[in-house]
């Protein structure tokens, strides 16, 4: 009498062949169809991770001191310029500088206000199963931002500091030396969150590429 063979694949049995395993994404299509159990309703969050959680939380305080430093930089002093007349004493002129004279300067601080709000939002869904791709895509995004904020800014600051003497442009940070050096401060923080971002980036892309079987 001919002994009864089972599936192989499906209950253990028939030629030694081994148990579907439903852990293994790669058994999901060597499976003859069978489908992958549904979580659990109480399954726990992901884990966090601490670098990753101390770069987000200098990107987040980077963009703000950048941000508050560039939105409030101001400064008012005085130019002598000279008078038609040869004897006559020079005048002083009251002149300001202020951030919302330059579009690179407002853009800087538009950009970096966004990506404090989108750091802020990110932290708080950090245990979030269902927000890492949305996040990472975020990641992207506003380093691009910063990225770009930095360079309209710092192209903007050296033609304050260097002036451009093919077009006649004289340079006014011998006269307005604070306000550029605060601002110059407020890019260079900015640049180092903007590079933050993209290890923060880099090390989310990684972190999904181990957790995945496929490869």
């Amino acid at each position: 009498m001919e002994s009864s063979r089972g599936k192989p694949g499906l209950n253990g049995s028939g030629g030694g062949a081994a148990a579907f395993d439903y852990s293994s994404r790669r058994g999901y299509y060597t499976g003859a169809g069978a489908a992958l159990p549904p979580l659990a309703a109480g399954s726990r969050a992901p884990p966090v991770d601490p670098c990753c959680v101390a770069l987000r939380v200098f990107v987040l305080l980077g963009t703000l001191a950048s941000a508050v430093v560039m939105a409030a930089d101001r400064q008012s002093t005085t130019v002598q310029i000279a008078a038609g007349e040869e004897l006559a004493p020079p005048l002083r002129v009251p002149v300001t500088a202020k951030w919302t004279y330059s579009s690179a300067f407002v853009y800087f601080v538009v950009a970096n206000a966004m990506v404090f709000a989108f750091s802020a939002a990110a932290l708080a869904a950090v245990r979030r199963r269902s927000a890492v791709v949305p996040v990472m895509v975020g990641d992207l995004v506003a380093m691009a931002l910063l990225f770009s904020a930095v360079g309209a800014a710092a192209q903007f600051g050296l033609l304050g500091e260097r002036g451009n003497a093919h077009v006649r442009w004289a340079k006014v940070c011998d006269v307005y030396g604070p306000f550029c050096e605060r601002a110059m401060a407020a890019v260079v923080v900015s640049l180092i969150a903007a590079f933050a971002d993209l290890v923060l980036l880099m090390l989310t892309i990684l972190t999904i590429h181990k957790a995945s079987s496929y490869y």
